[in-house]
């Protein structure tokens, strides 16, 4: 009979397989995935002998790390490859051999030699985990809308797409990554213009910018000469020289008083086009500063990082609340289309609780901040 340790450990592998397997669709066979993970557990502790590294108290890699590494390796080599190939693969001694030596070793020099840089925070402080709350239950009620209307669809893909960035940005953040969380919040602003436009400048606007989407797919496409050809007329039409310019920007002559102030009060860039034609002019010298990091520089080296965390925790706030905006008069157009009803009936007032504490959080870090020099 196993004991309590063998238990827990099966238990373990069993769990984080049926997880891993939700999260990819994949389902590897899970006989020789628990052969593989058998062996590389047994080469793992080799491969730290070999290297002499001794582990302190919950220094070593977690069972659940383990089965991770032996899923998505077999998963790269073998996902791609039909059934009956895939079982020739897994019964060949060889693979075994090499899966065992690859993910251990991979195993020890991530989890062991692996330079940590201090962080200014964690996923697990309180400004982190509100605005992972806030996107998740974001991403929760936008998932429940199915329907076949485009525009509903298009714009639920750019609010995704918002709420994964804005995620990615904090993640960076407590990651100690703070300086490349600045420039994915560049980004994230440039998408938060975006969707400004697209949800306040009229109803078939959206269709306008689907389709002048297609210039940036020209390579290779099989009407490349009837856009090119619908380029050309269009820039000469208004006018511009650089097409790359009207490429990127073009689709914003079609809200309504950009034509008319067009070369004068707008241009077919950001800080003239699409960042004032969303209203977001006031943010441009935060945009700015972003842009200077966006290559390296003195910036980057001279400047300390809890700056950029502070920065950055303050501007993505601006952003989120924007984002979050448009997320709910959204909602109220479609929900009919919501299979979570309810949900998105109490979506306004449950965002508004998160951006709240988010809130609350950034008064602390300016208390904090406030000081140093």
């Amino acid at each position: 009979m196993p004991n309590i340790i063998d238990q827990m450990e099966t238990s373990i592998f069993q769990a984080q397989m049926a997880r891993l397997k939700r999260v990819t669709g994949q389902s590897p066979d899970a006989e020789f995935m628990r052969t593989m993970f058998a062996r590389v557990k047994e080469q793992y502790l080799e491969e730290l002998r070999k290297r002499k590294i001794r582990l302190r108290a919950l220094e070593g890699a977690r069972l659940d790390e383990i089965v991770s590494y032996i899923f998505y390796y077999h998963l790269f080599h073998t996902s791609h490859l039909p059934p009956d190939l895939i079982k020739k693969v897994e019964a060949d001694e060889n693979y075994r051999t090499m899966f065992v030596r690859d993910v251990a070793v991979y195993i020890v020099i991530n989890e062991h030699l692996n330079v940590e840089k201090i962080s200014n925070t964690s996923v697990c402080s309180p400004e982190i985990a509100a605005y992972n709350m806030a996107c998740s239950y974001s991403l929760f009620v936008l998932g429940s809308l199915k329907g076949e209307d485009r525009r509903m669809n298009g714009i639920n893909n750019l609010f995704k797409k918002a709420m994964v960035t804005t995620k990615s940005v904090i993640n960076l953040l407590a990651a100690g990554n703070s300086c490349d969380a600045v420039i994915l919040w560049r980004h994230l602003h440039e998408l938060e213009c975006v969707l400004n436009v697209l949800c306040t400048k009229g109803e078939e606007l959206f269709f306008r910018y689907v389709k002048h989407m297609e210039y940036f797919d020209m390579e290779g496409n099989p009407h490349a000469e009837e856009l090119q050809q619908r380029l050309a007329e269009e820039c000469k039409a208004y006018g511009v020289k650089e097409r790359n310019a009207f490429i990127n920007y073009g689709w914003l002559v079609y809200v309504d008083g950009f034509r008319e102030g067009f070369g004068k009060e707008y241009r077919l860039n950001f800080k003239d086009g699409l960042q004032k034609i969303a209203g977001q002019s006031a943010r441009h010298a935060a945009y700015a500063s972003a842009s200077k990091i966006l290559h390296p520089s003195a910036w980057v080296v001279t400047i300390r990082d809890d700056k950029f965390y502070k920065f950055t925790m303050f501007e993505l706030y601006r952003s989120l609340v924007n984002i979050v905006g448009l997320i709910k008069n959204y909602i109220d157009r479609y929900r009919a289309f919501s299979q979570k009803p309810a949900e998105c009936a109490a979506y306004a007032q449950t965002i508004d609780g998160y951006l709240k504490m988010i809130e609350r959080n950034n008064k602390v870090i300016a208390i904090k901040y406030a000081n140093r020099a």
